[in-house]
């Protein structure tokens, strides 16, 4: 048996990979191959603790501060969201119908979809 760490750095690389081994679904696959760390910052604890639900619903992971977490009145954090792209773009889905929610999903999407990592 033979494992070694492998680094995929965007998109392209990851088609790429995937194509080697021959999987056959590669471009489909390639989302959840990169993952991405997005830092929010002023969002009110509500809206963070929301959108870390979210997250974490889908196998993901969004940090906010203890204030937040421990739903102090008036609290606002910064946060960061950690995911796949793949992961990025389901919280965007199944979110999208939220006003409150729809400029964080904006500004997720904006990094997400602009990124090099993104780069096919």
């Amino acid at each position: 048996m033979d494992a070694s760490k492998i680094c995929l750095d965007s998109i392209r690389a990851a088609v790429i990979a995937l194509d080697r081994i021959g999987t056959g679904n590669s471009r489909i696959m390639a989302g959840r191959a990169i993952h991405i760390n997005i830092l929010i910052k002023q969002v009110p604890g509500a809206e963070a603790r929301h959108l870390k639900a979210a997250y974490n619903e889908i196998g993901a992971e969004a940090a906010v501060s203890s204030q937040v977490y421990a739903h102090k009145e008036g609290a606002v954090t910064d946060m960061i969201v950690m995911g796949t792209i793949y992961q990025h773009r389901e919280v965007r889905r199944i979110l999208a119908h939220d006003p409150v929610i729809r400029r964080w999903l904006d500004a997720i999407e904006a990094v997400v979809e602009n990124c090099e990592e993104t780069s096919e």
